[in-house]
């Protein structure tokens, strides 16, 4: 993580969200030599607040790790196969 001061954000604020948005950089803003803000970009913003919320559900926490063992375990299905159950399923399948 980079940090500024709000003076330099300012100046170089087109270049520095374009950066964010493009390799996942996180500027640290200072303001007065303490910390003031974050700017990174909205993808990596939403996939934080996803994250948070994944976390502070013991449900849904607790569906990832079961994924996460079948993933170790071999439970798996290649897309063709997830096609197939997807059209079981009743479900419309684009396998562009």
């Amino acid at each position: 993580m980079t940090t500024l001061p709000i003076a330099d954000a300012r100046a170089q604020l087109s270049k520095l969200v374009d950066e964010a948005s493009s390799t996942h950089e996180r500027f640290e803003i200072t303001k007065n030599g303490h910390r003031a803000a974050v700017l990174m970009g909205a993808d990596d913003y939403d996939a934080m607040r996803e994250t948070i919320a994944v976390l502070s559900d013991p449900a849904l926490l607790l569906e990832h790790q079961v994924g996460a063992q079948a993933i170790v375990e071999g439970e798996v299905l290649n897309s063709d196969q997830l096609a197939e159950v997807m059209r079981n399923a009743g479900r419309s399948v684009d396998t562009k």
